[in-house]
């Protein structure tokens, strides 16, 4: 029996150990990054309420470092608090029974996430006689925050409904808000799940196309996929179902593999930090591109694509693993999710690849093109490396 053999490189024992160190992480934030939250209650004679925000939100977006006021976080929170407040009436309102209601904020607290998210309780006098809630919320979701951040989302959740006697219990039904959703009408009797299918599978297009490593990652793949191996170099594929099969077999190798890790951190198995998950996919691109130029791995191409697909599926399931509603129907999220990443990647490739293949017997796409375009996404994943791995301060 053959064994398969890898090419001796210190690549492959690099990226192997950083592989194997996503998996072996501290348990992730029970919140997740680019979103806050708001919990809204129902009493018996009001409502009761609080914002969860991120602190580095409140420093990054509004610009206020709540460790350097006072001599602890704590002081900052409680110094800070009428500017936060105030920002927050500004962003968020409900309204029931005809009427806005005011936001009455009571002592600020830590939320015990590690510390890294602000609590900001209040209450509303009055409950919703007919069942229904208006809320208007754009906190971090004004256009100045979205050219930063377009993935920030802010969520209104609900535990339970006292004055009608309902406990919605740990599924707490939500309202997803962000740059197509600002403003909503819901029933407090009957609230609408957050597992609508329409949101995951455009969360998972949106993660393929605004993901710009993720992007360049395929096409850095993309641009061998109508050449084939000849000697030291390239020659190109001489037909259109030739460059079609290496793109399905590149596009299910990828798939398989980042679908794997995608769900294990989804079904909670693997707990992810971001920021190695960031490194290592910055380096894909990177060891993917120089390959491209210099074919170190040659047949082993494929090991690669799977290896690096699993960095790509850690990245993917940094915006579902550590959602915590996302035990009400976990299976339905990651079909949904892994459908639209995988339908904005056929996307991709059906935009690209017929521009690759009507060039490709070019000499000067196999010998000045398509090296360039390798190097030159060596130069910008090198770039988000060291920024993800703070090399250059």
């Amino acid at each position: 029996m053959n064994r398969l053999k890898l090419p001796r490189s210190p690549v492959w024992g690099m990226m192997f150990l950083l592989l194997l160190g996503s998996f072996y992480v501290p348990p992730a934030d029970a919140h997740a990054r680019r979103e806050n939250y708001v919990w809204i209650n129902i009493e018996k004679d009001h409502v009761n309420g609080r914002f969860e925000i991120n602190k580095s939100d409140i420093k990054n977006k509004m610009g206020i470092d709540l460790d350097a006021i006072g001599e602890n976080t704590l002081d900052g929170v409680i110094t800070t608090a009428p500017e936060v407040q105030e920002y927050l009436r500004e962003n968020f309102s409900l309204s029931f029974n005809g009427q806005e209601k005011k936001l009455q904020f009571l002592e600020p607290s830590l939320f015990n996430d590690q510390g890294k998210f602000i609590q900001y309780n209040f209450r509303v006098d009055g409950v919703p006689e007919n069942d229904l809630v208006f809320v208007r919320n754009t906190v971090f979701l004004g256009e100045e925050f979205l050219q930063e951040d377009p993935l920030h989302r802010s969520l209104v959740l609900v535990d339970y409904n006292e004055y009608r006697g309902l406990d919605f219990g740990s599924e707490n039904t939500a309202l997803v808000f962000g740059p197509h959703l600002q403003e909503a009408e819901f029933s407090v009797i009957d609230p609408p799940g957050i597992l609508i299918w329409k949101d995951f599978f455009y969360q998972g297009l949106l993660h393929i196309w605004i993901g710009l490593d993720h992007m360049l990652f395929l096409f850095v793949l993309l641009l061998t996929a109508v050449l084939l191996p000849y000697g030291i170099g390239w020659e190109p594929v001489p037909r259109v179902r030739d460059a079609f099969f290496n793109t399905v077999k590149i596009i299910t190798i990828f798939t398989i593999s980042h679908s794997i890790t995608l769900a294990l951190a989804a079904l909670g198995l693997v707990n992810v930090p971001a920021a190695p998950v960031e490194a290592i996919i910055a380096l894909s691109i990177s060891v993917v591109a120089l390959n491209n130029v210099f074919r170190f791995f040659k047949s082993h191409t494929w090991v690669l694509i799977f290896l690096f697909g699993l960095a790509h599926g850690l990245g993917f399931a940094s915006a579902l693993g550590e959602l915590q509603f996302r035990n009400v129907d976990i299976t339905k999220v990651l079909i949904m999710f892994n459908v639209g990443v995988e339908i904005g990647q056929v996307v991709v490739v059906a935009l690209v690849l017929p521009i690759l293949f009507y060039f490709r017997k070019t000499h000067n796409y196999r010998y000045i093109v398509m090296p360039a375009l390798s190097l030159a996404a060596v130069a910008l994943s090198s770039y988000w490396l060291g920024s993800r791995l703070d090399w250059w301060g």
